[in-house]
């Protein structure tokens, strides 16, 4: 029983830890996935305030959402480390095409 509590109390430290090292490594941005009507979207946070909502794919012509909920998540990592690198958050055709997303 004993024994339980211990990995258990470990496990929980761990999870802090990790979460904590996260965030350092991304400079405190977070960014969370969300369903649309015909798709997915992202916001990215910044000490609990979004600084960017993205209901349709950025740098395409067309009105559309992302196709899967992995298409939302690689472009706003790809913000992010744009942000992070003081670079202006956008994204060429091109940047989606090389990263696999579905347009």
């Amino acid at each position: 029983m004993k024994d339980r509590i211990i990995i258990f109390a470990f496990l929980i430290i761990a999870s802090i830890l990790i979460t904590k090292v996260s965030n350092i490594l991304t400079n405190g941005y977070d960014i969370k996935t969300y369903k649309v009507e015909n798709g997915w979207g992202y916001k990215i946070h910044k000490k609990n305030k979004v600084i960017i909502k993205q209901d349709i794919i950025p740098g395409i012509p067309v009105k559309k959402s992302f196709a899967t909920e992995k298409d939302a998540l690689i472009v706003g990592e790809l913000m992010i480390e744009k942000l992070i690198n003081k670079k202006i958050p956008s994204i060429s055709y091109k940047e989606l095409q090389i990263n696999g997303v579905i347009l």
